[in-house]
């Protein structure tokens, strides 16, 4: 269970832009990191979970309208209802207009790969789901603790 991790994939569309220039809010990567959080506690405890919150968000590096994006997260704490987890948004491709080398293309739907990825944020969450709801833990020799 600690260490379990998901990884989303997504391209941020003309919907996802919030700002002149085609800049992606970055709410959105919280949105994204939500639906990591859920899968992660559906794969555990078979359960959608509750968000409690996210601590420690840091932006790192803008999202733009055509950006190819992944979005991790694992669990790196589980209490009795409790799932402490780490979240990252990197982004592993761009569009060429992006990476002011016109000389690759001008087309303008090239794109290239992020060699290495970008990494544009980070945090830690936490979520929960009641003891009652629980259902993927059947190993006897599992023991939770709290997370502090």
């Amino acid at each position: 269970m600690v260490g379990e991790k998901v990884v989303l994939h997504a391209m941020m569309s003309e919907k996802d832009a919030h700002f002149v220039g085609g800049l992606v809010n970055g709410a959105r990567i919280l949105h994204f990191w939500g639906d990591v959080g859920t899968e992660l506690m559906v794969r555990v405890d078979g359960d959608i979970s509750l968000f409690l919150g996210y601590e420690d968000i840091e932006f790192t590096a803008p999202v733009y309208v055509g950006d190819f994006m992944e979005y991790h997260g694992w669990i790196e704490k589980v209490g009795r209802q409790s799932y402490q987890c780490r979240f990252e948004a990197w982004k592993v491709a761009t569009m060429l207009e992006r990476t002011g080398d016109e000389a690759l293309g001008t087309e303008p739907t090239a794109a290239a790969a992020c060699t290495p990825p970008i990494l544009c944020g980070k945090a830690r969450g936490n979520l929960y789901i009641a003891e009652k709801n629980q259902r993927g833990n059947t190993d006897p020799a599992f023991e939770r603790e709290h997370v502090k």
